[in-house]
């Protein structure tokens, strides 16, 4: 069996801060010479189960995943069939196992208490994510080595042109990573547009006006 060409952490337009719908994600993952991704929407898999069911068509793998926001930081099941609801960690980690999935720590050191906690728990860690620095990206490789966890890449695309961004090539049956074939952060651009996105979509028009002036004055976007 062929390796797999991966990008395990993409969000479609049932994520609050993206808009793509998951047919344009399995067109442009196909395009960039993807074979395997992992949709993993803001508290829900529906994403993940529509682009399922179209990738059939297009000769893409697709993972069904969510992201789910705990109290200490997301964390990621992949191979679900159901959402998970709840927000404990303790309790969200054997809420994946009980469906047969896996469970993935996304960028670690990005908004995350209890690291290590969580870290000797998991399945996999995400030691290099597109939307990340690279000091977090190193210290998560760190943490990877130190807890002998498998390790996961992720571009964490919330716009068409950062899917692909971080692309591997994965072993298809033990997910073990073997080579790490692009490595592209995302632009500030890139990560402007979907904090836009995140604005309109949840109407807050009082912050995005606001940020709009700034934009005009200062000729650069700052968010909180």
């Amino acid at each position: 069996m062929d390796d797999l060409i991966a990008d395990f952490h993409i969000h479609s337009k049932y994520s609050h801060d993206s808009v793509m719908s998951p047919e344009s994600i399995i067109k442009r993952a196909k395009k960039v010479g993807l074979t395997c991704i992992a949709i993993t929407d803001h508290g829900t898999i529906r994403g993940g189960l529509e682009g399922k069911r179209v990738a059939r068509t297009h000769g893409i793998d697709v993972i069904v995943g969510t992201e789910i926001a705990t109290d200490c930081g997301d964390i990621i099941g992949l191979n679900l069939h159901e959402d998970i609801l709840i927000t404990r960690w303790q309790d969200v980690i054997p809420a994946i196992r009980s469906q047969g999935g896996k469970v993935m720590f996304p960028h670690p050191y990005r908004d995350h208490s209890s690291i290590e906690e969580i870290a000797e728990c998991v399945d996999f860690i995400e030691i290099w994510n597109g939307r990340s620095t690279l000091q977090q990206n190193m210290a998560a490789q760190d943490l990877a080595t130190r807890f002998s966890k498998l390790v996961m890449y992720g571009s964490d695309a919330h716009v068409s042109s950062e899917i692909g961004s971080v692309k591997t090539r994965i072993d298809p049956e033990s997910f073990q990573f073997r080579e790490l074939l692009t490595e592209r952060y995302s632009t500030a651009s890139e990560i402007h547009r979907s904090q836009i996105i995140s604005l309109v979509k949840q109407r807050k028009w009082g912050t995005l006006i606001s940020q709009g002036t700034r934009y005009i004055g200062r000729k650069v976007w700052r968010f909180p």
